[in-house]
């Protein structure tokens, strides 16, 4: 009798490649934010991106999630240079792959969560029953299935954070970008929500934060830390 196949775990392979990426933003006197910022990231790890304010956390993480654009150097997304894209491409890539948090959660106050997580399957494809079916999905895995019909303004912070969560991943993005996931929440909440981020973390999937938190930070398998625009 012929035995089973076996199916070994993929190898986690370079979703991000960044080499020499610099930013700088004109004015009377031009601002350089980034300098030379030279990494690699893998599918299936947690990185966190750290350094003092001013040092270029955020402008990197704009530049990762397409939300701006490298002065210069290249960036490569699954080996594709995203400089190449025309703005529409990159518009898709951002909607499919990537999935964004925020500190202040910018959830739209008169919509219900099972509303605020649908938002990112609205221009897709998908039938309507299947994006509500989606987005139940995800706040169930959340913990807030029970709050599908709770409007944002009746949610506590960690609450709040947990709904940005779930519309972050309802359409199944590789790479998961948080800019200070945290930084709102009390350490309860910010316990919780980053069991929840090390739970999202699949061989599939990366997730990067940016954050000033030293326990936040020492949760990742890897952290890069950003010092005068420089990553070291």
């Amino acid at each position: 009798m012929a035995e089973a196949p076996t199916h070994e775990p993929r190898a986690p392979r370079t979703v991000i490649a960044m080499r020499g990426v610099s930013k700088t933003y004109p004015a009377a006197t031009p601002v350089t934010a980034l300098r030379d910022a030279t990494l690699e990231i893998r599918t299936g790890e947690m990185v966190a991106i750290t350094g003092p304010s001013g040092s270029g956390k955020s402008t990197l993480l704009n530049i990762l999630g397409l939300l701006d654009t490298a002065s210069g150097g290249t960036y490569a997304m699954d080996g594709v240079d995203v400089r190449t894209l025309g703005e529409r491409e990159r518009t898709r890539l951002r909607a499919t792959r990537l999935g964004f948090v925020f500190q202040s959660f910018h959830l739209v106050p008169y919509l219900t969560c099972l509303r605020n997580v649908q938002l990112p399957l609205v221009h897709t494809r998908h039938p309507r029953a299947q994006r509500r079916e989606r987005a139940e999905r995800a706040l169930r895995s959340v913990g807030l299935g029970h709050r599908i019909s709770a409007r944002p303004t009746t949610l506590s912070g960690g609450e709040r954070q947990r709904v940005a969560l779930a519309r972050a991943v309802v359409h199944e993005p590789s790479v998961l970008l948080c800019d200070e996931p945290t930084g709102n929440l009390d350490s309860a909440n910010t316990d919780q929500v980053m069991k929840l981020l090390r739970a999202l973390v699949t061989p599939e999937r990366t997730v990067v934060v940016v954050t000033h938190e030293r326990d936040v930070a020492e949760r990742a398998d890897r952290e890069l830390r950003v010092v005068d625009g420089h990553v070291v």
